[in-house]
């Protein structure tokens, strides 16, 4: 059994906010998509249930994490859409 604890530095945490561009399906830490998010941080956020991916204007919960791949789910006009979107893997 492994335990995920809540650090100090997550007090007052309630999501950890990436952005995912649809143009090369990848994670960035910011709106400019600038830098792309670490497979450690998306790993960490979603273990902890506060990664919160936005795509344009939409905010999704992501339903899966394996490596550095981060899959989300779209449910709106009465279809589901899955998207898969990728960190920075680890070296």
């Amino acid at each position: 059994m492994e335990m995920i604890f809540q650090d100090a530095k997550d007090k007052y945490v309630t999501a950890v906010v990436v952005y995912g561009k649809a143009s090369d399906s990848k994670l960035y830490v910011d709106a400019d998509y600038t830098a792309q998010v670490e497979q450690a941080v998306v790993e960490d956020a979603f273990a902890k249930n506060v990664l919160l991916v936005k795509v344009g204007t939409a905010s999704y919960r992501p339903v899966k994490v394996a490596a550095n791949k981060v899959l989300v789910l779209d449910l709106s006009q009465g279809s589901v859409a899955a998207t898969e979107f990728s960190a920075k893997a680890a070296e």
